[in-house]
């Protein structure tokens, strides 16, 4: 693995969980867990599916290079004059995708990245947000762009200005990043890298359209299901998404809706959000609002209500003619969320089933059996028979 000089001791956090030993390939396993690819990699091979740390079960063994503990360990083991072996590194995997006669543009789009890099650290505000267009330009060229801009450190130049002050220097630095997540191997390693701490500043304290970008981003991130929990256990990301959809421009409420609809099919985030007060405030707005935000609300409104803490908050009496009232007269797709969200809360209570049928929930469901879509003729048919058994227990 590597051979130390004199008797440097690397940090602990250098060291592979598995041998103990300095990491020469560091990657991140889906857990968010680091371990030297050798290591790992003789682990899964043996048959195992599951992270050695945290003893999670694995629903994916992909492993991602991490890049930035991987430059870290560089440093130190040149300061320290430690001789690492060199892995199949970011290296390897381009060139194995770039033909040869194209490594002159390798090298140059490097140059690129670095001088782009170096520049957003320039004492003139107006250089530095020129370098950074340009970081978000790049990022969102082809993979092998992003891969070269996450191996040469630009997370680490990024994270810092999204919290600057200047509105486009933040916009254009929480693009970058959601375009450096288009990727699955850069999800994870953002997060690890300590973007949602960055982005969640931004998303409570940036612009009108920094925000919007910002609650893009945790979507984003998101795709990944590790990526759920770690972004919903920071106290205050949940809170700032719930604070833009009640406050945001329209594009900031479509984004923090998805953005809220991701995180919560993560089920411990679920009374995360309704705690939050979530629940009232959908409730709110389909009270006021139609089209394709109604339609978001009621699917996010779907979901939480699958919950113990969302079938109360959702089941007060008062929220019944409103949701009656969509089941009458709402898109097809509003019907279909609506008819989902009944039953998933008069199933759990017969007072709340005998609510909903007084305010007309069973004549509207049996216009719904004829003229819903397949997902809601079947989640009215499951009304209709909750009905029938309870008017034949009355």
């Amino acid at each position: 693995m590597a051979v130390a000089a004199a008797a440097a001791v690397p940090p602990e956090d250098f060291k592979c969980p598995i041998s103990l030993e300095l990491m020469s390939d560091p990657v991140i396993l889906a857990t968010g867990q680091t371990y030297d690819r050798p290591s790992i990699q003789r682990w899964l091979d043996a048959g195992h599916r599951t992270c050695p740390k945290t003893k999670q079960e694995l629903q994916d063994v992909k492993l991602i290079p991490n890049y930035a503990l991987r430059s870290l360990i560089c440093q130190w083991a040149q300061a320290n004059g430690v001789d690492l072996r060199k892995p199949s590194d970011l290296n390897t995997h381009l060139h194995a995708s770039v033909h040869k006669s194209d490594k002159e543009a390798l090298s140059q789009l490097r140059g690129v990245v670095d001088t782009l890099l170096r520049t957003l650290s320039s004492s003139s505000l107006q250089i530095r947000r020129d370098a950074m267009k340009g970081v978000r330009v790049l990022a969102k060229e082809s993979k092998d762009t992003r891969t070269c801009i996450a191996e040469r450190g630009a997370i680490a130049h990024i994270l810092p200005q999204l919290s600057c002050g200047d509105p486009q220097m933040e916009e254009n630095g929480v693009v970058a990043l959601l375009n450096l997540s288009v990727d699955d191997e850069n999800k994870v390693g953002l997060v690890a890298e300590g973007a949602v701490d960055a982005i969640v500043h931004a998303l409570k304290n940036g612009s009108s359209d920094t925000r919007a970008s910002a609650a893009v981003t945790i979507t984003s991130l998101a795709m990944v299901d590790v990526n759920k929990a770690t972004i919903g256990s920071r106290s205050d990301a949940i809170p700032a998404l719930i604070k833009l959809l009640a406050e945001g421009s329209p594009r900031g409420k479509k984004e923090a809706t998805t953005a809220l609809y991701s995180l919560c099919i993560y089920v411990d985030n679920r009374s995360k959000a309704v705690s939050g007060g979530l629940v009232s405030l959908l409730l709110s707005i389909l009270s006021c609002e139609g089209g394709d935000i109604a339609e978001r609300v009621l699917a996010l409104l779907d979901l939480l209500a699958t919950s113990a803490e969302g079938r109360t908050a959702v089941g007060r009496e008062s929220a019944m003619p409103l949701l009656v009232g969509l089941l009458r007269s709402g898109s097809p797709r509003a019907k279909e969320n609506t008819a989902a969200v009944l039953y998933s809360i008069c199933s759990a209570s017969k007072k709340i089933a005998m609510l909903a049928y007084n305010a007309g929930a069973f004549e509207h469901s049996i216009d719904l059996l004829h003229r819903g879509t397949i997902r809601a003729k079947r989640k009215a048919s499951a009304l209709l028979k909750l009905f029938e058994e309870l008017k034949s227990n009355v």
